[in-house]
């Protein structure tokens, strides 16, 4: 899946103007109006206003062409207007001024995996998970594993995986691909017991009902199974997962 960007908005509002009297900007108050406009930069984007994000964030960089929040703002921008040249040189600018940036590094990382460049992913993402400070390890984690399970390794995906959930038992995907992974290797109960818990955090889809269904099919729990199957088709019709339970179980 190519829209799985992981990507953490900063919503903020620019305060504060300087006074008329204050001619000269001190670098400590011009650091300060750079991280004002990287946050209001980060907002616009939130809000899908991407010119406006540019504007801000190319006058951060006017302050200081060597700011790597600001660098890595525009990269995202240029990514979600699908100019992605570009945003692969902002991406390497952000990490070239600032290579201990550890949202940027799992930026970029998410960034090469949305061009299928899988290998080149696990190489940003790997580093970006030994921040053993970044708030956003368990989503690095995750993404790891999503990469690994794109070239065939399973057992470093389950490992991505497993340390994703031990960082935040209520990190969603990792949670769902750690139960599909369980319930492939018949431990079905440590499946049922990670499916219950992505229902507490994160809404069913497609792939989680077709799980529900097969755990309760394995639990001979008939009306959880029938609740879900149900939900299956009426919501996700032409779905892979719709087809494959209509092959195994039969449509209902």
């Amino acid at each position: 899946m190519k829209n799985w960007l992981v990507v953490i908005f900063l919503a903020a509002l620019l305060s504060g103007c300087a006074s008329n009297n204050n001619l000269v900007t001190q670098p400590a108050d011009r650091a300060d109006q750079v991280n004002a406009l990287v946050r209001l930069g980060m907002g616009y984007i939130r809000n899908g206003d991407y010119a406006r994000a540019k504007d801000n964030l190319n006058h951060a960089l006017e302050l200081d062409s060597r700011s790597a929040k600001a660098h890595d703002g525009l990269a995202l921008v240029f990514q979600l207007e699908r100019e992605f040249d570009e945003a692969e040189k902002q991406f390497k600018l952000a990490l070239r001024y600032d290579s201990k940036f550890t949202r940027a590094r799992n930026n970029y990382g998410a960034f090469l995996f949305s061009q299928g460049r899988y290998k080149e992913a696990i190489n940003q993402l790997t580093i970006a998970a030994k921040d053993q400070f970044y708030d956003g390890r368990p989503t690095v984690f995750e993404n790891l594993g999503i990469s690994y399970q794109k070239l065939g390794d399973d057992k470093d995906a389950e490992s991505a995986f497993v340390r994703s959930v031990a960082l935040n038992p209520r990190q969603p995907r990792a949670l769902l691909e750690l139960a599909e992974i369980r319930y492939g290797q018949k431990q079905y109960a440590a499946a049922r017991n990670l499916y219950a818990r992505y229902e507490r955090v994160a809404k069913d889809n497609a792939r989680s009902l077709l799980l529900c269904v097969q755990l309760a099919r394995v639990f001979t729990d008939n009306n959880r199974e029938a609740s879900c199957a149900l939900a299956l088709k009426n919501i996700y019709p032409a779905s892979p997962e719709y087809k494959e339970y209509q092959q195994t179980f039969g449509s209902k």
